[in-house]
């Protein structure tokens, strides 16, 4: 029996543990430091206050009690794996052997380096702690402005750093949560600023989804700062290049991510967002019995570059199952599915099949459908 060690809950590490499970040819590891499974896609819900932890999370070690008994999970980090001896290290300072290695670590919130201090002074969501120290500063903030007896007016600036999916989807929630709190502006001015680098919001993006979005925003009232590149950051101050000056109390910054991958005995080739360089199979470069899958790995496709998405890495994790259980070597490929975007309470936007524009409640009712799937898999 073949023994596959996947390092990471992440989509495409759960998706890949569970096509494995229906092989009986195969012993499945699972090594992850935390016993659940943030899901990030349904972060902009959480962190405004509108899901609880639960709604975003599902206990990875009872799911994986339930799969077929040839599936282990271990509460483990990964610190290394050594591609020559076919082993990797925990911190539980134990060694396993194997015969494939998915690496399905996911990435983190890819703080720019040219910006001084920006980690310092701003927050990420791509973590389930960080996140929960964003949703209770706002949950926190939101009940000051509602009930808020002062005299003298106040003004709080959440300012949101980054326009692309994860950073339009937070805005517009936690806008549209505001304007129905029914706060009296003239007591409590709570502002949500949203700032990029980029000319639109949503960047790359179908023109229709583009349009939409920023009219959405602007009728939430949100603050958009877009075509200047942020500067510098200080701890009440956002400095952007081209001489704006925006004032902040508390910053989420959601513009980029980094891949988290392994140390390792030998030095492999990575991209500029960390993620490992794969041949057509997902293989790392000269390394036929290690795959890297969703974020880990480049997704490039007949010379196309894919960015790290939840609908990739399931696709990925469940190719690199079905490469191992058939032992095939085939090309991967990817058509998506489409975008949801969720721009606060029940308005959504959106292209189904990557080609039929949605809108409004019939787009936000695809969300919560496939966001239920999902769930509902590992339940």
């Amino acid at each position: 029996m073949r023994k596959i060690i996947i390092v990471g809950a992440s989509y495409a590490g759960l998706y890949a543990a569970r096509k494995l499970s229906s092989s009986s040819d195969v012993e499945v590891l699972l090594f992850d430091k935390n016993a659940y499974h943030y899901i990030q896609v349904e972060a902009y819900g959480y962190v405004s206050s509108v899901y609880k932890k639960s709604d975003v999370t599902t206990n990875t070690k009872e799911y994986i009690e339930r799969l077929n008994k040839n599936v282990k999970f271990y509460e483990n980090s990964v610190l290394s794996f050594d591609a020559d001896k076919k082993t990797i290290t925990t911190d539980a300072n134990e060694e396993f052997s194997y015969d494939k290695l998915i690496i399905a670590t996911g990435s983190l919130t890819n703080f720019p380096p040219q910006v001084p201090n920006i980690e310092k002074y701003s927050r990420g969501i791509k973590t389930l702690q960080r996140a929960s120290e964003v949703e209770k500063t706002f949950s926190d903030i939101l009940e000051k402005a509602k009930n808020n007896k002062s005299d003298e007016k106040t003004v709080y600036n959440m300012a949101i750093g980054g326009a692309g999916l994860s950073g339009v989807e937070i805005a517009a929630e936690m806008a549209n949560l505001i304007k129905e709190s029914n706060i009296n502006r003239n007591k409590f001015e709570l502002n949500i600023i949203i700032v990029d680098g980029m000319k639109t919001v949503l960047p790359g993006m179908d023109e229709r989804l583009v349009s939409a979005c920023h009219k959405r925003l602007e009728d939430l009232g949100v603050q958009i700062h877009l075509g200047s590149f942020i500067k510098d950051v200080d701890e009440s101050k956002i400095y952007l290049m081209n001489d704006v000056v925006i004032d902040y109390d508390y910053f989420v910054f959601t513009g980029g991510v980094k891949a988290i991958t392994l140390p390792s005995s030998k030095e492999h080739e990575v991209n500029r967002m960390n993620q490992y360089i794969l041949n057509e199979s997902l293989h790392l470069k000269d390394e036929e019995d290690v795959y890297a899958i969703g974020d880990a790995g480049e997704m490039e496709l007949d010379g196309k570059y894919y960015p790290p998405t939840a609908q990739i890495a399931i696709k990925s994790g469940e190719f690199v199952a079905s490469s191992i259980i058939n032992n095939t070597k085939a090309a991967f490929t990817f058509k998506s599915a489409g975008v949801l975007v969720a721009l606060g309470g029940s308005f959504s936007i959106g292209l189904a099949n990557d080609k039929y524009y949605v809108t409004g409640f019939i787009a936000n009712m695809m969300k919560k459908v496939v966001t239920k799937m999902h769930k509902n898999k590992f339940k």
